[in-house]
């Protein structure tokens, strides 16, 4: 009877050293599995479905890898602390970031100066906001110009000259723009601005010096150069009675009467917030900044019309949005 009792004794000792193996080795698991987490901003609709398409994006390009990266996502509130989410950070084993919207590009700022958790540097990137490049990696909502000028030569292929003003802030983008005009066969006139007077005097004088039907404007996201009430209407009256093409960076400004403008891809952009988070891991001294590629199009047809362009079903497939709706 007393061999019994130690054979049982030690056969429960088996089973329960087993279990806890096991149980050891499915915790070093979950721990070793690499973790994403997403930061938004808590928001109403339609912003609050934006996220989430963003989101959506970043996880699907996950499963085509098949990373095995998980993803944690939180809704930042008035009250979410810096420190507190750093703390968190570091309990749950999170060393890679994707912020969203202005709320997230703020904590991005502030965890960025953290240099490690547990010894392991943080990356960050940030998205879904119209940024410049700011020391911190992510993709701006700003298009790329090499995207709106292919877009330009779908929709108005006889333009040759580009026109734009620009504030300091921009600068970035008018660099990129240069070098892509040069690649389009585009010819690109460019004028640094100091305040929306000086944007509204370039745009007088360029209208007084005969523009044609080869000629069209641009506007950029730039609240100097770009102004909605001030800038904006001056030049959509007077591109519209010299019959002249006028394109945008910002989505609402199709609606209002340029040509075409582009807007986000959000689904894509959430693809492309992942694979550069990936990459900065990679590269960690480089500091990874782009402007938006993932874009989609909206074309004002009244325009199109009025500036004698026509459109077969095959190219209007491709235009997401048209105006008037």
């Amino acid at each position: 009877m007393k061999k019994l009792c130690l054979t049982f004794q030690f056969f429960f000792l088996l089973v329960v050293g087993g279990i806890a193996v096991a149980q050891a080795e499915e915790s070093s698991s979950e721990n070793l599995q690499e973790k994403i987490a997403i930061f938004y901003p808590q928001a109403q609709e339609p912003y609050r479905s934006l996220y989430k398409e963003i989101i959506a994006g970043s996880q699907s390009k996950a499963n085509e890898n098949n990373s095995g990266v998980s993803f944690e996502t939180f809704a930042l509130t008035k009250k979410s602390n810096s420190e507190q989410i750093a703390q968190m950070l570091e309990q749950k084993n999170i060393y890679k970031v994707i912020v969203l919207g202005r709320a997230g590009w703020k904590l991005a700022k502030k965890l960025s100066k953290r240099i490690s958790t547990k010894n392991k540097q943080l990356y960050i990137v940030s998205g879904a906001l119209p940024i410049s490049p700011n020391g911190i990696s992510g993709i701006s909502l700003i298009t790329d110009p090499n995207y709106l000028f292919d877009y330009l030569q779908q929709v108005a292929p006889d333009v040759k000259q580009v026109h734009v003003a620009y504030s300091k802030r921009s600068a970035w983008l008018i660099e990129l723009a240069k070098v892509a005009a040069q690649v389009k066969g585009l010819k690109l006139n460019v004028s640094k601005v100091a305040n929306t007077k000086e944007a509204v005097a370039f745009y007088q004088q360029l209208f007084e010096s005969g523009v044609s039907n080869q000629d069209a404007i641009w506007l950029p996201i730039d609240k100097i150069s770009s102004h909605d009430k001030i800038t904006l209407p001056l030049i959509l009256e007077k591109a519209w009675s010299k019959e002249v093409v006028v394109f945008s960076s910002k989505p609402s400004h199709a609606k209002r009467g340029a040509l075409f403008s582009t807007y986000p891809d959000n689904f894509m952009l959430g693809k492309h917030l992942f694979t550069m988070v990936q990459e900065l891991e990679q590269q960690p001294e480089q500091k990874n900044f782009a402007a938006l590629k993932s874009t989609l199009l909206a074309v004002n047809l009244r325009t199109a019309a009025h500036l004698g362009f026509k459109y077969s079903s095959e190219q209007q497939q491709k235009f997401k949005l048209v105006f008037p709706e």
